[in-house]
């Protein structure tokens, strides 16, 4: 599990821009390590039994940016909205799985992302322990999860949200229960599987206030 770092976020909810002007645009923003795009395509719909839209917001791309020294390098929320559209979400990250990708590289199965509120009541105490502490080994063995990172928003919005969490799946997954609950073929497993992980999630999320959808990611830089 990597040490937690920062790592900016812009959500998309209408158009999402083409990789070449999203290109274009990080080139200019100093100290990026790391672009990720990610867009709907003809793969990521086949994932489509898994999107949630409880709020009638759900994201239709995401732009992730990690750089190099965070306290120094990190731009204004606004100045980047308006330079890549969107809406920037500032985040403190952890990845309990990397997933390392090359420049240019397409991930061959899809980005689940999830965009949370907490459950009313908890205060950040409480979501640090049940999310961070008690819930990523829940997260990482009950699921076919390739790639795991936690984001919590420390600002942002738009839509205001508590957390996104960013998991990738192997191409199998998009269509199959048993092959996104890390199972094989063993349906006693995999709903023993999905009752733990739903009731590790629900001790801090709101499933009814939670967005998810499925996207594929490509690294742009």
């Amino acid at each position: 599990m990597s040490d937690a770092r920062e790592r900016l976020i812009i959500l998309y909810f209408n158009a999402v821009p083409g990789i070449d002007a999203v290109s274009a645009a990080v080139s200019d923003l100093p100290g990026v390590a790391a672009a990720l795009l990610a867009r709907t395509d003809e793969a990521s719909r086949r994932a489509d039994m898994w999107r949630r839209d409880p709020l009638q917001c759900l994201p239709t791309g995401r732009l992730a940016l990690d750089f190099t020294d965070p306290q120094a390098s990190i731009p204004d929320r606004q100045t980047l909205s308006r330079s890549l559209g969107g809406f920037a979400y500032h985040c403190q990250t952890r990845a309990p799985i990397e997933l390392e990708m090359a420049v240019g590289e397409t991930f061959s199965g899809t980005l689940q992302l999830c965009c949370f509120h907490r459950r009313r009541g908890i205060d950040d105490r409480q979501l640090r322990r049940y999310w961070f502490d008690d819930h990523t080994e829940v997260a990482v063995t009950t699921q076919n999860t390739l790639g795991y990172f936690q984001n919590w928003v420390l600002s942002g919005g738009g839509p205001d949200f508590d957390g996104i969490v960013e998991e990738y799946f192997p191409p199998e997954a998009s269509q199959s229960m048993t092959a996104f609950f890390a199972d094989g073929h063993d349906e006693t497993l995999m709903w023993g599987h999905v009752e733990r992980l739903t009731a590790s999630s629900e001790r801090f999320l709101d499933l009814e206030r939670t967005e998810v959808i499925h996207l594929t990611d490509t690294r742009i830089l």
